[in-house]
């Protein structure tokens, strides 16, 4: 869905979600890129193409846009679209309320697909700007140096909107959606959504899925038209669930039952999507998934290790940066700003905190460690001290204890159940144990969508939803994916050494070792899968096997290898395929030992 606030308006408030929500090492490497942008002796990347072309024309509505760059791109990063006045993300769209798309990497991370996830307006100039000035997370190169400013703009040919028609210039509109408010916070639970379109349409009241619901079930909806078919209320039938984004999209591209006007236009396909969350329950007002109030401030002494996990295997260490070390102050929204900073190592020497000069924060970071047995060198237990003062304030001295004893690095378990959920149905996500953990120590699961917007996290104190420290899984609700989508999980394990709320005024205070593990996984739709059968193969130049397979439309199967069909067969998971709209698909086996002979088989997990 298109501009969902999932986070306050607070910039303060959202480092600090990004920062669990990404891992210390991708927020560090993205502060530091905009602190020390010449400390990189690499060539910064740059953009050699883009498709469709700048300026082109007769564009349809729903082609791909496709980056091409000249060097690898972190791809651990998320492209995050700009929501001005909230964020300033990688990537920029005008108009941002029309454009809605779903990103994929290549393999080498040169090139980025965004595929429109419905189509786009019809005869529309559509701009685009990577990395606008004062992005949040700049795409950087593999070697830390951020991609310059591009900018460009493409303009969708007339009368293609799709779905029955909808797309010319007398097609159906929506004008509004309010109540709520388009991003409205602390929305009363017992809220009619309505919307309002620009000229009569079938007052047509089995919807089915012609709007698609996330946070609200929807069957439980009653829909009702006023006597000139402009508007469309959406009854709940019990009030929404308290402290949730309740997202929607109209007509979305999968739907079987179209909103259409009173002459047979249909509603474009995927052009009007939106969200709200609501306050929370028992008296509502305000609530926080982490407990700590909008506009506190922040200060923190942390050691990090970021992994990713592609298969069943072990996690390895993040490709770039994958271990650091931070300090970081956010002021409070309201003041007072904190002016000078430092942190004292175990060896008494010490550092300086600096203002990263893309929010109001002092940070001292360092990804230099590539192992994590240079973290402990650099980093070592024993006693850390950090001072700060804030404008009118005495410093503040923190002292903080780090012990020699780390976290686990976290792994889940059942990853290749993970590559083909049914959204239809309740999914059980589990993990090994956090071995050694205290009950002040820390777990914490943030599931992200492609567009970067949390769908799921635990803990969650607005659901509520406990994660205790002793936790191996979590029940992750039905239809809190959409189908055939591509999210990111990430499983921090985290041994606190210091907390405090108290100690200065509206701030809080963290001490923390957490080790994070990443990883993406796919959904599938909420019908039989069918099975799969291989119809090709072929060498690639390098050698590596590349295999087509015919299976069920739309749909994820595990790929298995083996190299000796002697009983007892040892199978061994090298990826993941997913099939088209035709049910084809190709998959390329790059993973350590393809060696001949090789067996494989395609499996609906």
């Amino acid at each position: 869905m298109k501009q969902v606030v999932t986070f306050p308006s607070s910039p303060t408030r959202f480092f600090h979600r990004l920062v669990r929500h990404l891992g210390l090492g991708c927020v560090i490497a993205a502060l530091l890129s905009a602190l020390l942008p010449s400390a990189w002796s690499q060539v910064a990347p740059t953009l050699t193409s883009v498709t469709p072309a700048r300026g082109a024309t007769g564009v349809a509505v729903n082609a791909p846009l496709v980056f091409t760059f000249d060097q690898s791109i972190n791809d651990s990063l998320p492209i995050i679209p700009s929501m001005p006045p909230f964020l300033i993300g990688n990537i920029e769209f005008t108009p941002a309320d029309s454009v809605n798309y779903d990103h994929a990497w290549s393999a080498a991370g040169r090139t980025l697909t965004l595929t429109p996830s419905g189509d786009l307006p019809p005869n529309t100039t559509i701009s685009w700007k990577l990395n606008p000035p004062g992005s949040a997370l700049p795409l950087s190169g593999a070697n830390g140096s951020p991609l310059a400013t591009a900018t460009g703009s493409f303009t969708t040919r007339s009368g293609d909107g799709g779905g029955g028609g909808g797309g010319d210039d007398t097609g159906p509109k929506l004008v509004a959606s309010d109540p709520p408010a388009e991003g409205a916070l602390n929305v009363d639970p017992k809220v009619n959504v309505v919307f309002t379109f620009d000229q009569a349409m079938k007052k047509v009241t089995a919807l089915g899925d012609a709007i698609a619901w996330i946070g609200a079930d929807a069957a439980k909806f009653v829909f009702s038209w006023s006597a000139d078919g402009k508007v469309l209320t959406c009854d709940y039938s019990q009030d929404f669930p308290t402290q949730t984004v309740v997202g929607w999209s109209l007509n979305p591209g999968s739907s079987t039952v179209k909103i259409e006007s009173a002459t047979g236009d249909a509603l474009p396909d995927g052009t009007y999507s939106g969200g709200f969350m609501t306050q929370a329950g028992a008296g509502g007002g305000n609530c926080n998934p982490d407990g700590i109030p909008d506009g506190w401030g922040n200060y923190s002494i942390s050691k990090s290790g970021d992994y990713v996990q592609a298969s069943a295997a072990d996690p390895v260490p993040e490709d770039s940066r994958p271990f650091g070390f931070a300090a970081i102050i956010f002021s409070p929204d309201a003041g007072p700003n904190a002016t000078t900073a430092s942190v004292t190592l175990p060896n008494a020497t010490q550092k300086p905190l600096v203002a990263p000069g893309v929010i109001n924060a002092l940070l001292y970071a360092d990804t230099a460690p590539k192992t994590a047995a240079a973290l402990e060198t650099s980093y070592p237990a024993g006693n850390y001290t950090l001072r700060f003062t804030q404008t009118g304030q005495p410093e503040r001295v923190i002292s903080m204890t780090m012990p020699a004893s780390n976290p686990p690095v976290p792994k889940f378990a059942n990853y290749s159940e993970a590559q083909n959920i049914n959204i239809a149905k309740d999914f059980t996500l589990s993990w090994n144990a956090f071995a050694g953990a205290s009950a002040k120590d820390h777990i914490g699961l943030v599931i992200i969508d492609g567009m970067g917007k949390t769908v799921f996290q635990a803990p969650d104190k607005c659901v509520p939803r406990e994660l205790a420290v002793t936790a191996t899984s979590v029940v992750i609700p039905a239809n809190t994916f959409k189908s055939g989508g591509t999210y990111e999980a990430s499983l921090s394990f985290s041994k606190m050494f210091y907390f405090s709320d108290n100690t200065v005024a509206n701030m809080v205070g963290s001490g923390a070792i957490a080790n994070t593990t990443r990883m993406t996984f796919n959904t599938g739709g909420g019908g039989t899968v069918g099975p799969a059968r291989f119809t090709s193969y072929k060498l690639l130049p390098n050698a590596e096997p590349e295999l087509t397979l015919l299976g069920t439309p739309g749909s994820m199967y595990r790929i298995e290898r083996t190299g000796n069909l002697t009983p007892p067969v040892s199978w061994i998971t090298v990826g993941s395929a997913r099939t088209d709209g035709a049910g084809n698909a190709v998959f390329p086996d790059s993973q350590a030992g393809n060696l001949f002979p090789l067996f494989y088989r395609a499996v609906n997990p």
